[in-house]
Protein backbone atom coordinates (compact mmCIF):
# COMPACT_ATOMS: atom_id res chain seq x y z
CA UNK A 1 0.00 0.00 0.00
CA UNK A 2 3.02 2.39 0.50
CA UNK A 3 4.88 1.60 -2.24
CA UNK A 4 1.38 1.88 -4.29
CA UNK A 5 0.90 5.52 -2.54
CA UNK A 6 4.20 6.63 -3.27
CA UNK A 7 4.29 5.60 -7.16
CA UNK A 8 1.06 7.55 -7.40
CA UNK A 9 2.25 10.26 -6.06
CA UNK A 10 5.77 10.50 -8.34
CA UNK A 11 3.53 10.00 -11.08
CA UNK A 12 1.79 13.52 -10.17
CA UNK A 13 5.35 15.53 -9.57
CA UNK A 14 7.43 16.00 -6.73
CA UNK A 15 6.29 14.69 -2.91
CA UNK A 16 3.51 17.50 -1.65
CA UNK A 17 4.70 18.51 2.07
CA UNK A 18 2.49 16.95 3.71
CA UNK A 19 3.64 13.65 2.55
CA UNK A 20 7.33 14.63 3.29
CA UNK A 21 6.46 15.66 6.72
CA UNK A 22 4.82 12.15 7.38
CA UNK A 23 7.77 10.43 6.41
CA UNK A 24 10.22 12.59 8.09
CA UNK A 25 8.10 11.51 11.66
CA UNK A 26 8.07 7.81 10.44
CA UNK A 27 12.13 8.17 10.38
CA UNK A 28 12.71 10.27 13.44
CA UNK A 29 10.37 7.60 15.24
CA UNK A 30 12.26 4.37 14.29
CA UNK A 31 15.21 6.72 15.16
CA UNK A 32 14.41 7.39 18.61
CA UNK A 33 13.56 3.32 18.87
CA UNK A 34 16.59 2.65 18.20
CA UNK A 35 19.33 4.73 20.31
CA UNK A 36 17.20 5.42 22.93
CA UNK A 37 18.18 4.10 26.27
CA UNK A 38 14.80 3.12 27.95
CA UNK A 39 13.70 -0.34 27.08
CA UNK A 40 11.32 -0.41 23.99
CA UNK A 41 8.19 -2.18 25.95
CA UNK A 42 8.24 1.01 27.46
CA UNK A 43 7.77 3.37 24.28
CA UNK A 44 5.36 1.01 23.02
CA UNK A 45 1.66 0.80 24.08
CA UNK A 46 0.87 -2.43 25.90
CA UNK A 47 -2.43 -4.33 27.15
CA UNK A 48 -3.74 -3.13 30.34
CA UNK A 49 -4.59 -6.57 31.08
CA UNK A 50 -3.44 -10.42 29.64
CA UNK A 51 -3.58 -13.69 30.76
CA UNK A 52 -1.54 -16.92 30.90
CA UNK A 53 -2.17 -20.44 30.82
CA UNK A 54 -1.07 -23.05 32.50
CA UNK A 55 3.14 -22.96 34.14
CA UNK A 56 5.09 -22.97 31.25
CA UNK A 57 3.45 -19.18 29.54
CA UNK A 58 2.89 -18.05 33.65
CA UNK A 59 6.63 -18.72 34.76
CA UNK A 60 8.26 -17.54 31.81
CA UNK A 61 6.17 -13.95 32.03
CA UNK A 62 7.10 -14.07 36.01
CA UNK A 63 11.02 -14.93 35.18
CA UNK A 64 10.97 -11.70 32.45
CA UNK A 65 9.15 -9.33 34.87
CA UNK A 66 12.01 -10.45 37.53
CA UNK A 67 15.14 -9.34 35.13
CA UNK A 68 13.43 -6.54 33.67
CA UNK A 69 12.82 -4.99 37.59
CA UNK A 70 14.78 -1.65 37.78
CA UNK A 71 13.84 -0.76 41.55
CA UNK A 72 11.32 -2.39 43.45
CA UNK A 73 9.88 -6.04 43.66
CA UNK A 74 7.15 -6.77 46.26
CA UNK A 75 5.73 -10.38 46.56
CA UNK A 76 3.34 -12.09 48.45
CA UNK A 77 2.87 -15.89 48.86
CA UNK A 78 0.79 -18.25 49.69
CA UNK A 79 3.21 -21.44 49.43
CA UNK A 80 6.45 -21.23 48.55
CA UNK A 81 8.52 -24.54 48.10
CA UNK A 82 12.27 -25.57 48.19
CA UNK A 83 12.47 -27.50 44.83
CA UNK A 84 14.23 -26.12 41.22
CA UNK A 85 11.08 -23.85 40.73
CA UNK A 86 11.36 -22.08 44.12
CA UNK A 87 15.21 -21.85 44.23
CA UNK A 88 14.85 -20.68 40.41
CA UNK A 89 12.47 -17.83 41.70
CA UNK A 90 15.01 -17.10 44.69
CA UNK A 91 17.94 -16.97 42.12
CA UNK A 92 16.10 -14.32 40.66
CA UNK A 93 15.38 -12.13 43.06
CA UNK A 94 19.22 -12.54 44.63
CA UNK A 95 20.23 -11.21 41.25
CA UNK A 96 17.40 -8.61 41.51
CA UNK A 97 18.78 -7.51 44.58
CA UNK A 98 22.78 -7.22 43.05
CA UNK A 99 21.40 -5.14 40.91
CA UNK A 100 19.98 -2.68 43.40
CA UNK A 101 16.18 -3.52 43.18
CA UNK A 102 14.61 -3.48 46.77
CA UNK A 103 12.92 -6.90 47.04
CA UNK A 104 10.00 -7.45 50.00
CA UNK A 105 8.76 -10.70 50.11
CA UNK A 106 6.09 -11.54 52.92
CA UNK A 107 5.28 -15.20 53.34
CA UNK A 108 1.97 -16.40 54.81
CA UNK A 109 2.16 -18.66 57.88
CA UNK A 110 -0.67 -20.63 56.90
CA UNK A 111 0.53 -22.38 53.55
CA UNK A 112 3.30 -23.35 55.36
CA UNK A 113 1.24 -26.52 56.12
CA UNK A 114 1.13 -27.53 52.52
CA UNK A 115 5.04 -27.36 52.06
CA UNK A 116 6.00 -30.77 54.33
CA UNK A 117 9.58 -31.46 53.75
CA UNK A 118 10.09 -28.54 51.49
CA UNK A 119 9.14 -26.14 53.59
CA UNK A 120 10.39 -22.27 52.76
CA UNK A 121 10.97 -21.39 56.51
CA UNK A 122 13.80 -24.14 57.06
CA UNK A 123 15.78 -22.58 54.02
CA UNK A 124 16.92 -19.83 56.48
CA UNK A 125 19.52 -21.95 57.96
CA UNK A 126 21.11 -23.51 54.54
CA UNK A 127 24.72 -22.91 54.94
CA UNK A 128 25.71 -22.25 50.92
CA UNK A 129 23.81 -21.71 47.63
CA UNK A 130 21.53 -19.50 46.59
CA UNK A 131 19.46 -19.71 50.12
CA UNK A 132 22.31 -18.37 52.33
CA UNK A 133 22.62 -15.11 49.61
CA UNK A 134 18.35 -14.64 50.06
CA UNK A 135 18.47 -14.64 53.13
CA UNK A 136 21.29 -12.67 54.09
CA UNK A 137 21.19 -10.16 51.07
CA UNK A 138 20.92 -6.86 52.08
CA UNK A 139 18.48 -5.39 49.42
CA UNK A 140 16.40 -8.66 50.24
CA UNK A 141 13.26 -8.22 53.24
CA UNK A 142 11.35 -11.35 54.32
CA UNK A 143 8.28 -11.26 56.60
CA UNK A 144 6.05 -13.75 58.01
CA UNK A 145 2.09 -13.01 58.27
CA UNK A 146 -0.31 -14.48 60.57
CA UNK A 147 -3.11 -12.99 58.26
CA UNK A 148 -4.09 -16.11 56.22
CA UNK A 149 -3.82 -13.96 53.09
CA UNK A 150 -4.52 -16.50 50.15
CA UNK A 151 -3.36 -14.37 47.37
CA UNK A 152 -0.16 -15.11 45.41
CA UNK A 153 0.88 -11.68 43.89
CA UNK A 154 3.94 -9.90 42.38
CA UNK A 155 4.46 -6.11 41.92
CA UNK A 156 6.97 -5.00 39.78
CA UNK A 157 8.24 -1.06 40.06
CA UNK A 158 5.10 -0.72 41.30
CA UNK A 159 3.77 -0.61 37.54
CA UNK A 160 2.64 -3.90 36.82
CA UNK A 161 0.92 -6.82 39.22
CA UNK A 162 0.67 -10.66 38.47
CA UNK A 163 -1.22 -13.11 40.42
CA UNK A 164 -3.88 -15.44 40.04
CA UNK A 165 -3.80 -19.19 41.74
CA UNK A 166 -0.36 -20.25 41.23
CA UNK A 167 1.88 -20.40 43.63
CA UNK A 168 6.56 -21.39 43.62
CA UNK A 169 6.49 -24.72 43.26
CA UNK A 170 7.18 -27.19 39.99
CA UNK A 171 3.23 -29.00 40.80
CA UNK A 172 2.22 -25.57 39.43
CA UNK A 173 5.06 -25.14 36.76
CA UNK A 174 4.96 -28.33 34.84
CA UNK A 175 1.77 -30.30 35.94
CA UNK A 176 -1.35 -28.46 37.08
CA UNK A 177 -3.88 -26.42 35.27
CA UNK A 178 -4.00 -23.20 36.40
CA UNK A 179 -3.69 -19.73 35.53
CA UNK A 180 -2.07 -16.24 35.70
CA UNK A 181 -3.53 -12.57 35.39
CA UNK A 182 -1.42 -9.44 34.35
CA UNK A 183 -2.18 -6.02 35.22
CA UNK A 184 -0.58 -2.97 33.98
CA UNK A 185 -1.05 0.35 35.66
CA UNK A 186 -0.18 2.08 38.94
CA UNK A 187 -3.64 2.71 40.12
CA UNK A 188 -4.17 -1.54 40.06
CA UNK A 189 -0.99 -1.54 42.41
CA UNK A 190 -2.50 0.95 44.65
CA UNK A 191 -6.03 -0.41 45.50
CA UNK A 192 -4.18 -3.38 46.09
CA UNK A 193 -2.03 -2.18 48.50
CA UNK A 194 -3.72 0.13 49.94
CA UNK A 195 -6.68 -2.28 50.39
CA UNK A 196 -9.23 -0.60 48.43
CA UNK A 197 -10.54 -1.88 45.46
CA UNK A 198 -12.65 0.61 43.85
CA UNK A 199 -16.44 0.24 42.58
CA UNK A 200 -16.84 1.92 39.66
CA UNK A 201 -19.25 -0.78 37.93
CA UNK A 202 -18.05 0.80 34.06
CA UNK A 203 -14.56 0.03 34.74
CA UNK A 204 -13.72 -2.92 32.04
CA UNK A 205 -10.93 -4.27 34.35
CA UNK A 206 -12.21 -4.06 37.92
CA UNK A 207 -10.34 -5.59 40.99
CA UNK A 208 -12.11 -7.28 44.15
CA UNK A 209 -10.75 -8.07 47.06
CA UNK A 210 -10.82 -10.15 50.43
CA UNK A 211 -9.29 -8.11 52.81
CA UNK A 212 -8.74 -7.84 56.60
CA UNK A 213 -11.39 -5.09 57.06
CA UNK A 214 -13.73 -6.13 53.94
CA UNK A 215 -14.44 -9.42 51.73
CA UNK A 216 -15.82 -8.47 48.63
CA UNK A 217 -15.02 -11.65 46.47
CA UNK A 218 -18.37 -13.43 47.90
CA UNK A 219 -21.01 -10.57 47.01
CA UNK A 220 -19.26 -10.20 43.60
CA UNK A 221 -19.76 -13.86 42.91
CA UNK A 222 -23.36 -13.58 43.82
CA UNK A 223 -24.44 -10.93 41.64
CA UNK A 224 -22.25 -12.15 38.53
CA UNK A 225 -24.43 -15.86 39.52
CA UNK A 226 -27.48 -13.61 39.69
CA UNK A 227 -27.18 -11.42 36.88
CA UNK A 228 -26.57 -13.94 34.48
CA UNK A 229 -28.56 -13.85 31.73
CA UNK A 230 -27.54 -17.19 29.53
CA UNK A 231 -24.51 -18.91 30.34
CA UNK A 232 -22.59 -19.58 33.66
CA UNK A 233 -19.30 -21.83 33.18
CA UNK A 234 -17.17 -22.52 35.98
CA UNK A 235 -13.82 -23.91 36.41
CA UNK A 236 -12.58 -24.23 40.30
CA UNK A 237 -10.14 -26.44 42.39
CA UNK A 238 -12.93 -26.58 45.18
CA UNK A 239 -16.40 -26.07 45.06
CA UNK A 240 -18.24 -26.36 48.33
CA UNK A 241 -19.76 -23.40 49.62
CA UNK A 242 -23.46 -24.36 50.29
CA UNK A 243 -24.59 -20.72 49.32
CA UNK A 244 -23.14 -21.04 46.15
CA UNK A 245 -23.93 -24.88 45.51
CA UNK A 246 -27.95 -23.42 46.18
CA UNK A 247 -27.69 -20.61 43.65
CA UNK A 248 -26.15 -22.66 40.72
CA UNK A 249 -29.20 -25.09 41.41
CA UNK A 250 -31.23 -22.03 41.16
CA UNK A 251 -29.86 -20.33 38.04
CA UNK A 252 -30.41 -23.79 36.74
CA UNK A 253 -34.20 -23.76 37.22
CA UNK A 254 -34.40 -20.50 35.94
CA UNK A 255 -33.31 -21.39 32.17
CA UNK A 256 -29.79 -20.29 32.51
CA UNK A 257 -27.02 -23.20 31.23
CA UNK A 258 -24.56 -24.01 33.91
CA UNK A 259 -21.71 -25.91 33.21
CA UNK A 260 -18.76 -26.79 35.67
CA UNK A 261 -15.51 -27.83 35.55
CA UNK A 262 -13.81 -29.99 38.14
CA UNK A 263 -10.97 -31.54 38.32
CA UNK A 264 -11.03 -35.49 38.70
CA UNK A 265 -8.62 -35.51 42.05
CA UNK A 266 -8.64 -32.07 43.82
CA UNK A 267 -6.60 -33.27 47.00
CA UNK A 268 -6.92 -32.71 50.09
CA UNK A 269 -10.50 -31.00 48.98
CA UNK A 270 -11.71 -33.85 46.77
CA UNK A 271 -14.52 -35.29 49.49
CA UNK A 272 -15.86 -31.83 50.02
CA UNK A 273 -16.28 -31.40 45.96
CA UNK A 274 -18.26 -35.09 45.49
CA UNK A 275 -20.73 -34.22 47.70
CA UNK A 276 -21.05 -30.48 46.60
CA UNK A 277 -21.52 -32.50 42.98
CA UNK A 278 -24.18 -34.85 44.17
CA UNK A 279 -26.02 -32.13 46.32
CA UNK A 280 -26.12 -29.90 42.83
CA UNK A 281 -26.96 -32.34 40.49
CA UNK A 282 -29.80 -33.93 42.83
CA UNK A 283 -31.34 -30.01 43.11
CA UNK A 284 -30.50 -28.80 40.00
CA UNK A 285 -32.24 -28.54 36.16
CA UNK A 286 -30.90 -31.49 34.79
CA UNK A 287 -31.48 -29.76 31.35
CA UNK A 288 -29.27 -26.70 32.18
CA UNK A 289 -27.07 -27.97 34.53
CA UNK A 290 -24.47 -30.15 33.77
CA UNK A 291 -20.92 -31.03 35.61
CA UNK A 292 -17.38 -32.16 33.74
CA UNK A 293 -14.30 -33.90 35.38
CA UNK A 294 -11.27 -32.35 33.94
CA UNK A 295 -8.56 -35.22 33.26
CA UNK A 296 -5.89 -34.37 36.26
CA UNK A 297 -5.09 -31.27 38.50
CA UNK A 298 -7.64 -28.24 37.84
CA UNK A 299 -5.80 -25.69 40.40
CA UNK A 300 -7.73 -22.49 38.25
CA UNK A 301 -10.08 -20.23 39.87
CA UNK A 302 -12.51 -18.94 36.66
CA UNK A 303 -15.81 -18.14 36.27
CA UNK A 304 -17.18 -16.93 32.74
CA UNK A 305 -20.99 -15.18 32.21
CA UNK A 306 -22.80 -14.63 29.58
CA UNK A 307 -19.45 -15.46 27.67
CA UNK A 308 -18.12 -11.47 27.97
CA UNK A 309 -17.41 -11.58 31.50
CA UNK A 310 -14.32 -13.08 33.47
CA UNK A 311 -13.72 -13.33 37.17
CA UNK A 312 -10.33 -14.84 37.75
CA UNK A 313 -8.26 -14.87 40.66
CA UNK A 314 -6.96 -16.50 43.84
CA UNK A 315 -10.42 -17.39 45.69
CA UNK A 316 -11.78 -20.95 45.40
CA UNK A 317 -15.21 -21.24 45.92
CA UNK A 318 -15.61 -22.63 50.03
CA UNK A 319 -16.17 -20.44 52.89
CA UNK A 320 -12.71 -20.20 54.23
CA UNK A 321 -11.83 -18.74 51.12
CA UNK A 322 -15.05 -16.64 50.85
CA UNK A 323 -15.60 -15.28 54.00
CA UNK A 324 -11.90 -15.80 56.41
CA UNK A 325 -9.11 -15.06 53.85
CA UNK A 326 -7.38 -12.68 51.90
CA UNK A 327 -8.15 -12.96 48.46
CA UNK A 328 -7.38 -11.21 44.89
CA UNK A 329 -9.49 -11.79 42.07
CA UNK A 330 -10.20 -9.40 39.52
CA UNK A 331 -13.56 -8.97 37.00
CA UNK A 332 -12.78 -8.52 32.80
CA UNK A 333 -16.13 -6.87 30.89
CA UNK A 334 -16.26 -7.00 27.19
CA UNK A 335 -16.96 -9.53 24.69
CA UNK A 336 -13.98 -8.48 22.78
CA UNK A 337 -11.60 -7.58 25.48
CA UNK A 338 -8.45 -10.14 24.63
CA UNK A 339 -8.62 -11.77 28.07
CA UNK A 340 -12.50 -12.04 27.65
CA UNK A 341 -11.61 -14.26 24.37
CA UNK A 342 -8.62 -16.42 25.53
CA UNK A 343 -11.13 -17.39 28.40
CA UNK A 344 -13.52 -18.16 25.63
CA UNK A 345 -10.86 -20.42 24.19
CA UNK A 346 -9.34 -21.87 27.19
CA UNK A 347 -13.00 -22.98 28.40
CA UNK A 348 -13.64 -24.16 24.97
CA UNK A 349 -10.36 -26.33 25.50
CA UNK A 350 -11.50 -27.77 28.35
CA UNK A 351 -14.49 -28.38 27.71
CA UNK A 352 -13.18 -30.56 24.80
CA UNK A 353 -10.77 -32.72 27.21
CA UNK A 354 -13.14 -33.39 30.03
CA UNK A 355 -15.75 -35.98 30.69
CA UNK A 356 -19.00 -34.96 31.41
CA UNK A 357 -20.87 -36.89 34.37
CA UNK A 358 -24.24 -39.12 33.42
CA UNK A 359 -25.66 -38.79 37.53
CA UNK A 360 -24.91 -38.15 40.20
CA UNK A 361 -21.95 -39.60 42.40
CA UNK A 362 -22.72 -42.34 45.16
CA UNK A 363 -21.91 -40.82 48.50
CA UNK A 364 -20.51 -43.10 51.53
CA UNK A 365 -20.40 -42.20 55.16
CA UNK A 366 -16.91 -41.65 54.75
CA UNK A 367 -17.00 -39.04 51.87
CA UNK A 368 -19.78 -37.32 53.98
CA UNK A 369 -17.23 -37.16 56.77
CA UNK A 370 -14.20 -35.86 54.90
CA UNK A 371 -16.53 -33.35 53.19
CA UNK A 372 -18.07 -32.16 56.74
CA UNK A 373 -13.81 -31.51 57.64
CA UNK A 374 -13.51 -29.77 54.37
CA UNK A 375 -11.11 -32.84 53.11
Amino acid sequence: MIRGARAYLRRRGSHPRWFQSLRMFYRLRMLLLLRTQRRISSLVRRREAELYVDGEEAFKRIDEVLRGARHTIIIHMFIWLDDPTGRSVAKRLVEAADRGVNVHVTKDASGDLFELDHDFLTTRTDGEGVWKRFWHHPNIIVETAEERNHAKVYIIDGETMLFGGMNIADNYRYEWHDFLIELRGARFVHEYLSSSSRTYTHDPVRLVLNTLHHNAVRDAITELLSEAEREIILEQAYLSDPAIVDLLAKRSHDGIHVRIILPLRSGMHHSANIVATATLMDKGNDTYLEIFRYPGMLHGKLMLIDRRKAFIGSANMMTSSLDAMGEINVLITGRNHDVVRRVRETVRSDLIRSVPLQGPPKLKWVTRVLAYLGL
